[in-house]
């Protein structure tokens, strides 16, 4: 499957600084971005593994919950949260993020089990969903944004 067959398959259109990203990717391509540059602007940030193509389609077992594909792997992680959360939102730094709104997140890379995502109802903005703790933080309203603040590993 290719990249335009995951935008049909999903019906998004996923920004040109993107696209343009993945066709550039190498093996481990990792890209260092800060996302709390007030509190220490020093820090490099953490390292993210960026997904090439082929990681994208990739099928993921997270055993107990089911199968995905990498970039729909927030499904999983809210089907685990749904079932010990009545909650239908995550804690984020600014106040409640609705849960459908994270299923559709398109992950983008990884960083120690921690997934970096473009959200589709938010122009693409750049958030992270914490695996951890189920909560989510948005680090920035683009990638190209996001691209713009991070240094290559």
């Amino acid at each position: 499957m290719s990249i335009q067959s995951i935008q049909v398959e999903r019906g998004i259109s996923l920004p040109q600084e993107y696209l343009k990203l993945l066709t550039s990717l190498h093996e481990a391509d990792e890209y260092c971005f800060n996302e709390y540059p007030e509190e220490d602007p020093d820090f490099e940030g953490r390292c993210w593994c960026f997904l090439n193509e082929d990681d994208l389609i990739e099928e993921i077992d997270m055993r107990g919950v089911g199968k995905s594909a990498v970039h729909k792997q927030l499904e999983l992680y809210i089907k685990c949260f749904s079932e010990f959360s009545d909650s239908q939102f995550l804690t984020s730094p600014d106040g409640q993020t609705p849960i459908q709104r994270v299923l559709n997140g398109f992950v983008v890379a990884e960083d120690n089990g921690d997934l970096l995502y473009l959200d589709p109802l938010d122009d693409f903005s750049v958030w992270i969903f914490h695996h951890d703790g189920s909560d989510v933080m948005k680090v920035t309203g683009s990638i190209g944004e996001w691209l713009s603040r991070a240094v290559v590993a």
